[in-house]
């Protein structure tokens, strides 16, 4: 058994889909099927439950999946430990995104690496979920996740801003040239949504948004293809599926003909945080001050959060 092939069980574990783990890994999903088949024939038992929508733990990949955490964390402190012993060397650092804080925080994550002296940053997506759990287990540094409930408020974490979402429409819509559009005038249209699964507190927070009064069954239609998220979602509406939800700003680079993007009223917007375990040591410090700066920049998504008297600063929440 490989240590690669156990980042692989890792992924498709974590994932519930091998799509995803697959994208999540800059990999082939037929590749990575292939990879996990051979891990289970080495070990002689099926880890997997597959079915077209899903890939479901079996009894022996439960086993598996808490002592694979353990073994990959401890191979990646240790090969932090030898590369910090190096005179050139810089202190690694895991960085782990929820899923879509990625768009709104391109071009910050992909400068990273490079950007902050003295330390080399890894930077990997996943579920919130995932990102937060990663942190507390020890397997990543830091994490970008959205909006955290009260009970996942064990970790420290500072909100770099909040992400506005507007509402998609046919370009033919009756609305698509109001300045706003009333969250009311939404109440008969048809919600395309990317799947629940992976970020269920979003998912159920935008459907609340656009039918306070409750979403009839044949209200929303779920687009699957999250592999071409959010791409597919809009080019439903652009087919007249119906309208969706999407990150201000973010349609502008996407060049998808056929509908257009108005902010909404009230607004909906989610917060953004970086989460860390107390204490944090120097290099995630430096990571942490990194993504606050660079969050303020145009390049950027995400509105600064105010405070009474300084609408500079971030709010920072301690555990």
């Amino acid at each position: 058994m490989e240590l690669r092939q156990l980042r692989y069980f890792l992924a498709v574990a974590e994932e519930g889909r091998f799509s995803r783990a697959a994208q999540r890994l800059h990999m082939a999903a037929p590749s990575l099927s292939q990879q996990i088949r051979a891990l289970e024939r080495e070990l002689r038992v099926p880890l997997f439950e597959r079915t077209p929508q899903a890939a479901r733990l079996t009894s022996a990949g439960d086993v598996l999946v808490e002592r694979a955490r353990v073994i990959l964390a401890e191979v990646d402190r240790a090969l932090v430990d030898v590369r910090v012993t190096g005179a050139d060397s810089r202190e690694q650092v895991t960085l782990r995104v929820a899923t879509m804080a990625d768009l709104v925080l391109d071009g910050p994550l992909r400068h990273a690496a490079l950007a902050i002296d003295g330390v080399e940053v890894s930077v990997s997506s996943g579920r919130g979920d995932d990102a937060l759990e990663a942190v507390r287990q020890g397997r990543a540094d830091v994490a970008i996740v959205w909006s955290r409930s009260y009970p996942q408020r064990d970790l420290a974490g500072l909100v770099l801003g909040s992400v506005v979402f507007g509402v998609v429409l046919p370009l033919a819509h009756l609305l698509s040239g109001a300045a706003e559009v009333p969250v009311a005038g939404l109440a008969g249209e048809v919600l395309v949504m990317f799947p629940r699964e992976p970020f269920a507190g979003i998912w159920d927070r935008a459907v609340d948004h656009v039918f306070p009064a409750g979403a009839a069954r044949d209200r929303v239609v779920v687009e699957p293809n999250l592999l071409n998220a959010p791409e597919a979602v809009l080019r439903a509406v652009a087919a007249g599926t119906g309208v969706a939800l999407t990150i201000l700003g973010l349609v502008d680079h996407l060049g998808i003909e056929g509908i257009v993007v108005r902010p909404l009223a009230p607004a909906l917007r989610w917060d953004l945080e970086a989460v860390w375990r107390a204490p944090a040591t120097p290099a995630v410090r430096r990571l942490v001050d990194f993504l606050v700066e660079s969050s303020r920049g145009p390049q950027t998504l995400i509105e600064p959060v105010d405070r009474p008297g300084d609408g500079q600063r971030h709010a920072e929440v301690r555990a």
